[in-house]
């Protein structure tokens, strides 16, 4: 059987609907003659009669009224998809999939998609913390829309940009001897018993880079995988951490845990965001990377 035509399928279900070739020829802005040729092939193509002509208008055919059931459902399912389309198009729908290293997933993201999500709450988010290596694969593989760490990403067919500054602190809990001090040297830091995030963990790359540049040797006591590990590790009183601010600013605040403030220590990083370099971006992921791009508060700011 040769292929249907759909616009022989929209003619067809024109005339069975208005029950008559002119009025469709009227509705579709063409010829009657048009449409009788139209209708006539769809009879060809299927195989059988669609429609009885009578002197006085016209009566489906049992196969004509089995295609009509059939034209209703394409034809309502192309109207639902039109309307999805501009749903997706105005943002009142859609879906966005962010991937995320720990500390931008489980301090910045949360705030960010939130927000985002009160201005666009038809547009689904999910979020996904892995490792930055995965983050990048699976944006490749377009398992991702876009993703955010604290390393930097250089690779052909993806574009980045800094998002915010993650300022990495020193931490102790208040009855650290370091912590009762008002300014500590970085040579106070030697020697010190500390706990870090895992090998790997970006934030672990980055404060070995600030305290080698320090001249400081630390004795590593722990590796834990992740920020709430350290800072509940760091307020049992197991050593001193190294951490992102973002991270602890909410633990300084209630009293469960101090910034060291150490003079000569200044270790930060951008937080970057990536995303494939297509032109043609969803709509949903080009509201967000605008979103991120303006609005770039800290994200105990509930505001």
């Amino acid at each position: 059987m040769t292929e249907t035509n759909f616009h022989q399928l929209l003619i067809f279900h024109s005339v069975a609907r208005l029950g008559s070739f002119s009025k469709a020829a009227n509705e579709l802005s063409i010829s009657q003659p048009a449409v009788s040729i139209q209708v006539r092939e769809l009879e060809t193509t299927l195989g059988a009669p669609l429609i009885h002509r009578l002197r006085r208008g016209l009566q489906l055919t049992d196969t004509g009224t089995a295609v009509f059931g059939y034209t209703q459902r394409i034809f309502a399912l192309s109207e639902e998809m039109r309307s999805a389309v501009q749903d997706i198009q105005g943002l009142k729908a859609g879906r966005l999939t962010i991937g995320s290293s720990s500390t931008p997933g489980e301090y910045i993201l949360p705030w960010a998609i939130g927000k985002f999500r009160r201005q666009y709450p038809g547009v689904e988010v999910s979020l996904a913390i892995t490792n930055t290596q995965s983050i990048v694969e699976r944006i490749v593989n377009h398992e991702l829309d876009l993703g955010m760490a604290g390393a930097t990403v250089n690779l052909q067919g993806l574009a980045s940009f800094p998002y915010v500054e993650d300022e990495i602190v020193v931490i102790a809990s208040p009855d650290h001897p370091l912590a009762k001090i008002d300014e500590v040297s970085l040579q106070d830091l030697d020697g010190e018993e500390f706990i870090l995030r895992e090998e790997g963990s970006a934030t672990r790359s980055t404060a070995e880079e600030c305290l080698k540049d320090g001249g400081i040797t630390v004795k590593v006591n722990m590796e834990l995988g992740s920020n709430e590990a350290v800072k509940r590790a760091v307020a049992a009183g197991l050593g001193l951490g190294i951490i992102s601010k973002f991270a602890v600013e909410p633990d300084t605040l209630a009293g469960f845990l101090t910034v060291v403030d150490v003079k000569g220590w200044d270790c930060r990083r951008p937080l970057t965001v990536f995303h494939r370099n297509d032109r043609n971006l969803p709509p949903a992921q080009k509201a967000f990377l605008t979103f991120l791009q303006e609005q770039k508060p800290l994200p105990w700011d509930a505001s």
